[in-house]
């Protein structure tokens, strides 16, 4: 399999690069390091400057969607630029029977003893489904048993740390949404019937802005 890994460069966190560096791959592999903010210089808490994160995040992965298809890549490999991969994603990753599989993360700005992770319930195996999406994990209980099985359907979330293979790449475009637009495509994924995995041994770092790293449990 010929990987692109794609990083759409805003915080760009030390750990990240070096975590990226140290990736085990047998094939090909190319990493795309994109810097492309139009509207950094306009970012902030709220308002305007918040719209601007919007445009600059869509605008990234439009650019790193060009670039990949272009390219003979198989697969793309999305490491966002505060995310903490271990050595061993991509293998696990690509050995998922799945069109799209998710490593596991903690979003930011939870509770610390409330933590919510990235990946959702999927209410049927695939490729039955129910007309939504599921909630994280963590919200009704499911985590220590989903870590227990390690391998498990999902229905999203989340582009911190995710394979995408080509299919899904070329049918589902990024678009444009009133926010970020990573939800939006999820849902479409979904949808399409693509089947969505995680391995939940692919336990990743997030890096808050002030240095915190925060881990899934256990």
């Amino acid at each position: 399999m010929d990987v692109m890994v794609f990083c759409p460069v805003l915080r760009l966190e030390p750990e990240t690069v070096r975590a990226m560096c140290a990736l085990e791959w047998d094939g090909p592999l190319t990493v795309v390091w994109q810097r492309d903010n139009p509207e950094v210089a306009e970012l902030g808490l709220g308002g305007p400057g918040r719209k601007a994160g919007y445009r600059n995040h869509l605008h990234q992965y439009q650019r790193g969607r060009e670039v990949f298809l272009k390219g003979g890549y198989d697969a793309m490999l999305v490491i966002e630029s505060d995310i903490i991969p271990p050595a061993d994603t991509l293998k696990r990753l690509a050995a998922l029977p799945a069109d799209v599989a998710y490593g596991v993360y903690c979003f930011r700005g939870m509770k610390p003893d409330r933590p919510v992770v990235n990946v959702l319930e999927r209410y049927y195996g695939w490729p039955y489904q129910a007309k939504n999406v599921g909630d994280p994990l963590t919200v009704r209980g499911l985590y220590a048993e989903a870590c227990r099985q390690r391998i498990i359907d999902c229905s999203g979330s989340g582009l911190g740390c995710v394979l995408i293979h080509r299919k899904v790449v070329e049918e589902v475009p990024f678009e444009a949404e009133a926010g970020f637009f990573d939800t939006a495509w999820t849902q479409a994924v979904y949808r399409g019937g693509y089947r969505m995995m995680a391995d939940m041994a692919v336990r990743c770092g997030h890096v808050e802005p002030s240095g915190v790293v925060l881990w899934p449990p256990f």
